[in-house]
């Protein structure tokens, strides 16, 4: 979202098996529930980033007070925490490379001068030590002006990725920092290096470099990112089809969202699901549209979450209202306090995938050629409820697990399809006597193992992993403009779940400001993998 600034400890005894609720279908009976168990990492920070090696060793990191990175070397059970490669910090985020050597990147570090910038940052010591990379322009300038983005136009929420080329090592890695701009016309952009983050290149303005084959596209892309975009992910294949294609994904909204304001405010309807994909080490770009979830169906809660499997198939996970809801309607209805008993204003867990390296979702046959026409629908229900902060993790192709935090109400909004902020902290805290009452919100989890079967037709295992609120009072997907008295942003934006290589069980990084106060870690015990299953 729009500039999120913001050791080894207790392990949870409880286990928790998430089989609250099986949506079923004609691929057959649900395998049994994954269990997890819930471990603190350190102090309380929000929008924490997980990732793991290959030797199964996980990172977690969160911007609260620098680039704070934790460690775990036996399946996320207990944490340590690394050297901080930056004491400044904003958005950050971790990976790794198959050396094992990890990278963070940050926003407005301490390294450049220039406003809103990005850096990236490895380390091949576990953490302990760590290389900064720096922006070629800088070098040649012999001072740190522009960071490793060197953007004219500033950055916000940026992601990294990395890759070794066959026959390579981490020092000829390909790494690839991705952002939109803050100050321009709100593009998605990439630095590449392929010296293993020792330097990057400049700017690369994914959408004023596309394929033939995706220009087409590049028509609906342009159009509808011209006013708002946000970023979701960074991704490159391992293996697969295409070992080395570099992804980018953002979700954006239309052209008609210049009469709500642009760049900032995040006041849009996000309801279109973007990616692109470069196999020339971005210097061309074919995008595509995944999935279209309908005007006024917001999918910035506050983002998507974007994936890869193993064998480099894209996925995209997000909440938002049901296809058949109407924005208007439930705007209406959160203003005149009936938006409860109307489950088609419920937000829920969603799913798109490709099969096919992104060109086609979920079977194709959506508004543009090569979307998908429907979504997965992770948790069903006509019940009361709001979900947000969409995470995934994929394994074997058409394997997931994904997390989100719920609550059983549902949220009030605009007609655009915007939360009303502080609209779930609860009537007496100076909101309307209409809303529902202080919400409490929980991690869950869901997992499939046959996504090869159509959306309708495909197996989830879905429930809770806390059982106590890790939240409790307003959750505002405003970014910056998280103004109301009565919003609350202190999770930031989003959580964030890996799988580990080693075992096929996934870990989810969240955060607890309610009894807990701590940053955490939902660790997959046992029950289905997704790997190797």
């Amino acid at each position: 979202m729009r500039m999120g600034y913001s050791r080894a400890l207790v392990f949870a005894a409880a286990v928790f098996a998430v089989a609250a609720a099986v949506t079923t279908g004609a691929s057959g009976k649900p395998s049994p529930a994954p269990s997890y168990k819930l471990a603190d990492v350190g102090a309380f920070g929000g929008e924490p980033t997980i990732a793991a090696n290959s030797k199964g060793e996980l990172y977690d990191t969160t911007p609260n007070g620098g680039t704070l990175l934790y460690k775990s070397t036996n399946h996320g059970t207990t944490w340590t925490q690394a050297t901080t490669a930056d004491p400044s910090s904003g958005d950050d985020c971790v990976f790794t490379d198959e050396s094992n050597a990890v990278y963070e990147c940050n926003l407005a570090g301490s390294q450049s001068t220039g406003p809103l910038q990005a850096d990236v940052w490895k380390s091949i010591d576990d953490g302990n030590t760590w290389m900064y990379g720096d922006n070629a322009a800088d070098i040649v300038l012999g001072s740190n002006v522009c960071g490793t983005s060197c953007s004219p136009f500033g950055v916000d929420r940026q992601w990294g990725a990395a890759y070794i080329p066959p026959g390579g090592t981490t020092n000829s890695a390909t790494v690839v920092l991705a952002y939109h701009d803050f100050f321009g016309p709100s593009q998605i952009w990439v630095n590449i290096s392929h010296n293993g983050g020792s330097t990057f290149g400049d700017p690369i303005n994914v959408m004023a470099n596309l394929t033939a084959a995706g220009a087409d596209q590049g028509v609906v892309a342009l159009a509808d990112s011209a006013c708002n975009t946000v970023p979701t992910a960074a991704a490159i294949a391992r293996s697969g089809p295409h070992p080395g294609r570099i992804y980018v994904a953002w979700i954006a909204s239309d052209p008609e969202s210049l009469a709500t304001g642009c760049n900032v405010t995040m006041a849009q309807a996000f309801h279109n699901l973007f990616v692109a994909w470069s196999d020339d080490s971005g210097k061309t770009w074919t995008p595509q549209l995944a999935y279209d979830a309908g005007v006024g169906h917001d999918t910035s809660t506050p983002f998507a979450s974007f994936t890869l499997d193993n064998q480099g198939n894209p996925y995209y996970a997000f909440t938002t209202s049901a296809p058949n809801g109407d924005p208007a309607t439930c705007g209406a209805e959160s203003t005149a306090g009936t938006v409860q008993s109307d489950p088609s204003c419920a937000y829920h867990m969603w799913v798109v995938w490709s099969n096919d390296g992104g060109s086609t979702w979920d079977g194709g046959g959506g508004t543009i050629a090569g979307s998908a026409a429907a979504a997965y629908e992770v948790d069903a229900s006509s019940a009361p409820q709001t979900d947000v902060f969409p995470a995934i993790a994929a394994g074997d192709p058409g394997k997931v697990d994904v997390a989100w935090l719920q609550t059983n109400e549902i949220e009030p909004t605009d007609p655009l399809g915007k939360f009303d902020p502080g609209g779930c902290a609860g009537p007496g805290n100076g909101n309307p006597s209409v809303y529902p009452p202080t919400c409490s919100w929980n991690l869950y989890g869901g997992q499939s193992l046959d996504l090869t079967a159509p959306p309708g037709q495909a197996v989830w295992t879905t429930g809770a992993i806390t059982t106590t609120p890790m939240h409790v009072g307003d959750i505002c997907n405003l970014g910056i403009f998280c103004v109301d008295p009565n919003s609350n942003r202190n999770l930031l934006d989003f959580i964030s779940e890996t799988v580990d290589p080693t075992t096929g069980f996934a870990h989810i990084a969240y955060a607890d400001d309610n009894q807990v106060n701590k940053l955490r870690v939902a660790n997959q015990v046992s029950g289905p993998k997704i790997l190797g299953h």
